[in-house]
């Protein structure tokens, strides 16, 4: 067999797989403020039952790993079963040692990856870059042990039983449900309903855990942007009961309010973009009009907030209390109130034209965004709703709701509070309105 460009490049993947594992276990089982030897080159006794738990690790070792199972892979091509038998032997090899180091050290990561890295070793012969991929992905689960520590303590069991019954509804339910409309105005689709209620309980569900992972502690600012992924009401309503306990961070208040209600009025965009983009380019000028000023009104308030030296969010000042993750009651109330507001939209638009679905929508906006833009982006995708209209009926409920929060961080929040909220949610609405009439009918 001749040894061509193809095959030394291949070896230098492996090499390259095997070092950067390697280097992944010696830095890892490494303690702080030490420098130990790898166990290979250091003065460890050739017993195996003198060995740390750490035995296999080092560059040496996995580079060692990779190479032989590259080598072995070659060698396939000229001895048939070779391959096979040397892999079998190197996993009897590391089975062996972990025996021996069982009772000092019961976990099997090393041992795993050991194995992982003379398999992908043999991979780099004919798959090199996939074998890289894997290699990347094995490296960063073994570096995240500290981090799935970290995560897993802060769980609770109620997190994991509405993670299960999220899967449940993904997997199994949502599957089973008939693909049809079962009413005479076409709107009640239950496979429909049932992929907008996973949908929006989705993101609900990516943006509680992002903050219970991160945490409050980082500051209130980061709290209003995740916030907004969950509940901008949940962030307009603890702001404003802050901002009358300690007046001085009025500003800071203000800013995770309105930064909370941006991040909202761009989550009401993705969910259009996923269902209908032709839909989503006339909004973009509308809701990302929305959302563009409230960001620029919340670098002003950064500012703002920047200048009273006082103004330290603490723990407790960052505290947005977020209900859990996902359960079955808040998925059967969304259901149902989506389903009746698409009926309301349906009937009040076949008697009373278009001005019923935008009343329609400015009532829904009252209590919840989310309801009207999935069923106006349904209707405006199957071509039973223009999408100018639609435009203008996700607006109106969008600034309906607006309105409401502005209601309450006025009347529970501070004065100053309440102003500073109202100014930049007021400019950002007609801004909305005005794009909206201007570019998004056109």
């Amino acid at each position: 067999m001749a040894i061509t460009q193809e095959i030394l490049v291949q070896g230098a993947y492996a090499l390259g797989i095997g070092i950067l594992i390697g280097l992944e276990r010696s830095v890892f089982d490494e303690p702080e403020g030490e420098v130990e030897l790898e166990a290979e080159e250091s003065n460890i006794p050739d017993d195996p039952l003198a060995k740390e738990a750490d035995s296999i690790s080092g560059v040496r070792t996995y580079a060692t790993f990779s190479l032989v199972g590259f080598i072995a892979a070659l060698a396939n091509d000229q001895i048939p079963f070779v391959g096979p038998i040397v892999i079998a032997g190197l996993i009897g090899l590391v089975l062996l040692l972990y025996k021996f180091t069982l009772k000092t050290n019961p976990g099997m990561t090393t041992e795993a990856a050991a194995i992982g890295t003379a398999i992908l070793g043999a991979l780099c012969h004919g798959q090199a870059q996939i074998a890289a991929i894997f290699a990347v992905s094995l490296t960063a689960i073994l570096s995240s042990k500290h981090f799935t520590r970290s995560l897993i303590s802060k769980m609770r069991r109620i997190e994991v039983t509405d993670t299960l019954k999220f899967l449940v509804i993904i997997l199994i339910i949502v599957p089973l449900l008939p693909n049809r409309a079962l009413d005479p105005y076409g709107a009640i689709n239950p496979y429909k309903i049932g992929i907008l209620v996973v949908l929006i309980s989705g993101i609900s569900y990516v943006g509680y855990f992002l903050t219970r992972i991160l945490g409050a502690q980082i500051g209130l600012g980061l709290t209003g942007v995740l916030g907004g992924l969950t509940s901008s009401t949940a962030v307009t309503v603890a702001m404003s009961k802050e901002s009358k306990e300690a007046e001085n961070l009025r500003a800071i208040c203000a800013f995770s309010t309105v930064i909370a209600n941006a991040t909202s009025f761009f989550r009401v965009l993705i969910m259009v973009v996923i269902l209908d983009p032709p839909l989503a380019k006339k909004l973009a000028w509308s809701i990302g009009g929305m959302g563009g000023v409230a960001c620029l009104a919340s670098i002003v308030l950064w500012f703002l907030a920047s200048k009273d030296q006082s103004a330290q969010p603490t723990a407790k000042d960052a505290e947005v209390k977020l209900k859990n993750p996902f359960s079955l009651g808040p998925a059967v109330s969304f259901a149902v109130f989506f389903v009746v507001i698409i009926l309301v939209s349906k009937i009040a638009r076949a008697y009373l034209g278009d001005a019923g679905l935008y009343l329609a929508a400015a009532f829904s906006g009252l209590a919840d965004v989310d309801a009207i833009t999935l069923s106006v982006a349904e209707q405006c995708k199957d071509g039973s709703l223009l999408r100018n209209v639609g435009v203008l009926a996700v607006t109106i409920a969008v600034v309906s709701n607006a309105i409401v929060k502005t209601i309450i961080a006025m009347s529970t929040g501070s004065r100053s509070y309440g102003r500073l909220v109202a100014i930049s949610l007021t400019l950002a609405v007609l801004a909305g309105l005005a794009l909206a009439w201007f570019f998004g009918m056109a």
